[in-house]
């Protein structure tokens, strides 16, 4: 899965980097939704201090503990230490596994080798424990490598971890989190003291409440907002979890709505408490739109292209309400109430991913298991085929077998005296018998997110229908989403039985073959298949009238186009996406494309006169926003390529493939561009000039062979507003050159594979952020540090 998916890990995978000295890095910019670290200075440090340490028996592989109560904020701290760029250089390799209560260790591993994205790796998930061992032992030694243990709690897993981490003294860290104070003196007793996190001071807790809720955030604020204000640190006890939500209640309600609600706390609240009064102020559609996030794995990052589409299916939210809330309104909601964190963010500034702060899950999880809105089971439940409630999620990291449940653990003592106590309270996902079951065909939505591939395609979908289709029964089931399950078994039956479906996930399932009777879904809105090997889709798919984001790998739809053609039927005009088609000469799919005209996003691949006719169709979509286009071949005219000016709602552009030109002119390019990605363009003449000139792009991306010349020149005064440039692969590039005033906003560069000797102006620049370099000369990493020397260097070999 990409960095972006379900399940994989909060680092960014860096490898073979050599930078500046680390102590000549200025600290790193922080990710927005880590906000609540705020008033952890001191402690985030001393982890750095621990991490970049490699004098003497510091050079030994180490653990290093950060230990405190339940949501303290344990794993934010790591996660922004981790964040920085500075320990991104330091380490070559970085992985994030969250443990739990019951871990598997076989599976721990798996996850591991996941992460260190080694390329050889192939089958890791029908590996058994040796092979596994050898295999990580194997690519550990002599890397050094920052592995993070999230919520460690038996101390016995690392005894068996550590059996199988190498150790080439050469300064590699564990960093494990625990709630249990007694762990690090077990598993590294003679190193560093753990970090132990307690609640905040009144002078931390005041400007974590500043930064997160604007209206605190002003130098005088109004003086009927004090009141509230004080309530709002007195009850929260230096708790980041209580501050976040209750500062963000005032984003959502009245100054007096929010007064009434906070006093209506006890004086020492809970955390559950206060989870409780935010989740009962939401109304009601927004609130079932928080709870479903629990149907991810915990602390997971959650993709918002899957959990945007998946809120639709269900109807939690609608694309045209009463009141115009759409999905990405309604997360917005959810984000300025802190009951969600923006995990990554997009080049426009809108959320990639997105994450359920561990130490709301909990209690999340918990308000849905009450309501019967949704419920988690083991990945061995499947074969009872029966569940009792409308919306389940299927884990493979769940140990045991049976339901899970949400349990309260709150300390008995004083527990309303101590806000100790009551801040340790915490849920714990245990295991029990399920009760009260319904059978498949209620359920609303099924989610299943185990990703073993166990030697053998995955069959819970066959078992879990297996009691209708002999009947032939009608399910009420909305959402099949299986995305990253090895190649699950779908019954033939599957549209016959599943008259309500409205998506279907299956991206990442590697399945060769779809069931032809999906075609007889009427009602589907989403159908994601991409990153399979499927590559013909039923003959009925395009008369699908609901049918609006299909998401493929390289698919041919000539035998759905002819058939909708001889059929006469009417056309799909509701379908707004449409990613991985494939179209070749004369195909029946040109006609299609041709009444597609409110398509959003398009990205399409064909030879010479295929792409030639396609693109004169897709001047005529006046809606269009993304477009990739990619070229087999260049036998292409470039008559359709010189009018590409007129897509003025075009926003992010990717040319992939020789289009014949050795050069662009304005009418080359939409003009509104904010992304524009080449590549294999092959142009000789310098394309800086003309591409300067687009006022809104941010993202400009050179990749490999999209210019074939010597030199680049960037002039006075253009690239206003970009903000990311990366250069790849330009293999006859020798020198470029910055004037003045060029290129004021860039934050990110990256150089790839140029073999450049010289860049003239970049000490010029000084909004960049970080500078990458990959495989470049050392007179050209030399020549940079020299031009930007407070700037992080990321050097890969």
């Amino acid at each position: 899965m990409s960095d972006s998916e379900v399940g994989t890990s909060p680092l960014d995978d860096e490898r073979s980097i050599v930078a500046s000295s680390p102590s000549e890095l200025p600290k790193a910019r922080k990710m927005k939704d880590e906000s609540h670290i705020v008033g952890r200075d001191d402690f985030a440090n001393k982890l750095v201090s621990q991490l970049m340490d490699e004098r003497g028996d510091c050079a030994d592989l180490r653990v290093i503990s950060v230990v405190g109560e339940g949501a303290i904020g344990k794993t934010a701290l790591v996660r922004s230490v981790c964040h920085r760029v500075d320990i991104k250089i330091r380490f070559h390799y970085c992985a994030w596994v969250r443990v739990g209560p019951k871990p598997n260790l076989v599976h721990l591993m798996v996850d591991l080798l996941k992460q260190l994205r080694v390329p050889e790796l192939r089958d890791v998930d029908r590996m058994d424990k040796e092979k596994l061992s050898d295999k990580l032992l194997g690519i550990l030694m002599g890397c050094c490598y920052l592995i993070v243990l999230d919520d460690l709690c038996e101390p016995q897993l690392m005894d068996k971890l550590m059996m199988v981490l190498a150790d080439s003294r050469n300064g590699s860290r564990v960093i494990v989190t625990t709630r249990y104070s007694n762990i690090p003196s077990s598993i590294d007793p003679w190193y560093f003291k753990p970090l132990t996190l307690s609640p905040l001071d009144g002078e931390e807790s005041e400007k974590l409440l500043e930064k997160c809720s604007p209206a605190f955030d002003v130098a005088d604020p109004p003086v009927n907002l004090l009141p509230l204000k004080e309530r709002i640190l007195s009850k929260s006890g230096g708790s980041p979890p209580k501050i976040l939500l209750l500062g963000g209640l005032l984003s959502a309600t009245t100054l007096d709505r929010c007064t009434e609600l906070v006093n209506g706390l006890p004086d020492h609240p809970t955390l559950q408490d206060v989870v409780r009064l935010s989740v009962d102020d939401l109304p009601k559609g927004l609130e079932q739109c928080a709870l479903y996030l629990t149907l991810f794995p915990k602390e997971s990052q959650i993709p918002t292209r899957r959990l945007f589409r998946l809120w639709s299916a269900e109807n939690l939210v609608s694309s045209v309400l009463e009141n115009g809330v759409d999905a990405e309104k309604c997360f917005e909601i959810l984000v300025s109430r802190n009951m969600v964190h923006v995990a990554q963010q997009r080049w426009d500034g809108s959320a990639r991913s997105c994450r359920l702060p561990g130490s709301l899950f909990d209690v999340f999880y918990q308000l849905a298991r009450n309501e019967r809105f949704l419920n988690i089971y083991d990945c061995s439940i499947h074969d009872e085929g029966k569940f009792d409630a409308p919306r389940i999620a299927i884990h493979g990291n769940i140990s045991g077998g049976g339901e899970a449940k949400a349990q309260i653990n709150v300390p008995e003592a004083g527990r309303e005296h101590s806000e100790t106590n009551a801040q340790e309270a915490h849920v714990e996902i245990t295991l029990a018998e399920p009760h009260q079951r319904m059978s498949a065909k209620q359920l609303c939505s099924y989610l299943s997110f185990n990703t073993m591939k166990l030697r053998t395609p995955a069959g819970e979908i066959a078992a879990l229908l297996k009691p209708i289709v002999p009947k032939k029964d009608s399910s009420l089931l909305r959402v099949l989403d299986l995305e990253g399950v090895y190649k699950p078994t779908l019954p033939e039956e599957l549209g016959n039985i599943l008259p309500n479906l409205e998506y279907l996930g299956l991206r990442w399932t590697l399945l060769e073959r779809l069931p032809k009777s999906v075609g007889l879904l009427s009602r589907l809105e989403t159908l994601d298949l991409k990153h399979t090997n499927i590559s013909e889709l039923p003959d009925s798919i395009l008369e699908a009238e609901n049918l609006r984001y299909l998401y493929m790998t390289e698919v041919v739809l000539d035998v759905a186009a002819r058939h909708q053609l001889e059929s006469k039927k009417s056309l799909n005009y509701n379908i707004q996406t449409i990613r991985g088609l494939v179209i070749e000469d004369d195909s029946p799919m040109l006609e299609v494309l041709r009444e597609l005209t409110g398509l959003r996003k398009l990205a399409l691949t064909g030879k010479g006169r295929a792409v030639l006719e396609a693109t004169k169709h897709i001047l005529n979509m006046k809606m269009l926003k993304s477009l990739k286009l990619q070229l087999k071949d260049p036998s292409c005219e470039m008559s359709v390529m010189s009018s590409f000016h007129r897509l003025r709602s075009l926003s992010n552009l990717y040319l992939l493939g020789n289009l014949g030109m050795r050069s662009l002119s304005e009418l080359h390019i939409p003009p509104n561009l904010k992304v524009l990605t080449l590549s294999k363009l092959g142009l000789d003449e310098d394309p800086m000039g003309v591409l300067g000139k687009l006022k809104r792009l941010t993202i400009l991306r050179l990749f490999g062979d999209s210019y074939d010349g010597e030199t680049l020149s960037v002039s006075e005064g253009t690239f206003p507003s970009l903000r990311v440039l990366k250069l790849w692969r330009l293999s006859n590039l020798t020198k470029w050159t910055i004037q003045a005033n060029a290129m004021p906003c860039l934050e990110d560069l990256e150089i790839k594979d140029c073999l450049m000797w010289t860049i003239d102006g970049l000490g010029q620049i000084k909004t960049l952020e970080v500078i990458t370099l990959v495989r470049e000369r050392d007179e050209l990493k030399q020549r940079v540090r020299d031009m930007q020397p407070n700037v992080p260097i990321i050097v890969k070999q």
